[in-house]
């Protein structure tokens, strides 16, 4: 006997996982659609480098992207400009070089996810290797549980394409590099790829040093056998800091800058401003206040007060002046497009309001500027953008639809969504059974097309064309 609440609950779970696929599908498509017929008016009186670019989607066959729509896109959805690019060079691709794949997805019997997976192992490919993958990837599709498909997808792959896989093989034995992470607990990874040679001298080193090393102190409840292994560990890892040390000579960091942030929290009842539990270094990460000690020793350190961004003068020019550029640094530490994730650093200082020497409104203040990325700023002097800063730090923007924004060095928030009415998302059709006999192996695709099913003819009008399953590769 069945209980009525787990009936109704499964109902409901059941629901919901269609519904989120149709909501996938509605999504991806309405991207496409908005793909297709965006179109802004350009001022062909200005200089090229200010005109919008078409970007490549890095992949054979594929159209070249529309950068202004991929800006409005990726602010309307909350993304990052290259999150965005990437997501749409990704549905066009699946679209144009894996028609079956995308077919599967509009009807809901491949999630997004793995419809990605499957795009991304192809984007090296040529668009004619592609559909070849495609062609099997849909035949497995259709007669296996949908993740199997991951464990032969290399092999589909190195199958189409042999030679290009070969020449992979050999530019990744070429590939070289040394990775150090970010901070994590008060401690950062390394990984590299280096000469087999190398390899196996560093490893040499690093031993004959941890040789040298006292052992740690062991853990309580640790084991003879995990004795030895924790100790061994420990001593090549602390071999690894004695090996950079006498490489540059000193026992202190290097004379390079980094600079640390030090919150104060409020005064105690001495008046005393007590530190914050975490200090952040920049491009490295948090540390806990209290290891600062240990971490700088024997380092050179220079103590900066807070810069208050309200007393810092106006430039005389219109160039910014170093204590400008670093107090915009601090006030808002990326670029003050909405979702923008450029640091401010690598950011143009823009004004606000252009450069006036004769006016107040277009002076080169603190209430003037704001660190803005190169593509933003492009968008925004050419008139496709308006962006006004009511308050020093808050920056409020309209975007070329009418959506509206406010950044401050917090992060964005969505202020204004246009009263647009929006389709209702369709449900997604019956799934036909595992085999349906659609996509067998053997027939070439241009005699054995795979045909919209018969949900896409009832289809709402704001699924056009763009969405529709090609006939033939073309």
């Amino acid at each position: 006997m069945v209980n009525q609440g787990s009936a109704s609950a499964f109902a409901a779970m059941a629901h919901a996982t269609q519904s989120a696929r149709a909501a996938q599908v509605a999504e991806i498509v309405a991207l496409l659609d908005a793909e297709a017929s965006y179109e802004l008016e350009e001022d062909l009186s200005l200089p090229e480098a200010l005109r919008a670019k078409r970007l490549s989607a890095g992949r054979d066959g594929v159209p070249r992207l529309d950068e202004l729509f991929l800006l409005e896109a990726a602010a309307v959805t909350g993304r990052s400009f290259g999150s965005m690019k990437e997501r749409v060079a990704a549905a066009k691709s699946v679209q144009v070089r894996h028609p079956r794949l995308w077919q599967r997805f509009v009807e809901g019997l491949v999630e997004w996810w793995l419809t990605v997976k499957i795009e991304e192992a192809c984007k090296h490919l040529k668009r004619d290797v592609a559909l070849e993958v495609d062609r099997r990837a849909s035949h497995w599709l259709g007669m296996n549980p949908a993740w199997t498909i991951l464990a032969e997808l290399d092999r589909w792959v190195l199958e189409a394409d042999a030679e290009g896989a070969a020449k992979e093989a050999a530019l990744a034995e070429q590939e070289r590099f040394v990775y150090v992470g970010r901070f994590q607990a008060g401690h950062c990874g390394v990984f590299g790829k280096v000469s087999a040679a190398d390899g196996v001298l560093f490893d040499q080193a690093l031993d004959q040093i941890a040789k040298t090393l006292p052992a740690p102190a062991l853990p309580e409840g640790v084991s003879e056998q995990e004795a030895q292994k924790f100790i061994r560990d420990q001593r090549r890892a602390a071999a690894f800091g004695v090996f950079a040390r006498q490489a540059v000579g000193q026992d202190s960091l290097m004379d390079v800058e980094m600079i640390v942030h030090v919150p104060a929290q409020q005064p105690d009842e001495t008046g005393e401003l007590p530190l914050a539990p975490a200090a952040y270094v920049d491009k490295w990460g948090g540390l806990l206040t209290e290891t600062l000690p240990d971490f700088l020793s024997g380092s050179k350190v220079v103590v900066r007060p807070v810069i208050d961004p309200n007393l810092v003068p106006d430039a005389a020019g219109h160039e910014p002046s170093v204590a400008q550029r670093i107090a915009l640094e601090v006030r808002n530490p990326r670029s003050t497009f909405p979702y923008a994730t450029t640091p401010a650093g690598q950011c143009d200082v823009d004004h606000t309001v252009a450069y006036d020497p004769t006016g107040r409104e277009g002076a080169t203040s603190m209430a003037n500027l704001g660190p803005l990325d190169r593509r933003a700023h492009r968008a925004k002097t050419a008139g496709h953008w308006v962006e006004e800063q009511p308050e020093q730090g808050l920056f409020l923007w309209r975007s070329p639809h009418g959506y509206e924004f406010e950044v401050s060095g917090r992060g964005t928030v969505i202020t204004r969504i246009p009263d647009v009415p929006a389709p209702p998302i369709p449900d997604l059709p019956p799934q036909p059974p595992p085999d349906d006999g659609r996509y067998p192996a053997e027939d070439p695709w241009c005699d054995n097309p795979p045909h919209p099913p018969d949900w896409w003819h009832d289809r709402p009008d704001w699924v056009d064309d763009l969405a529709e399953p090609p006939d033939h590769p073309a």
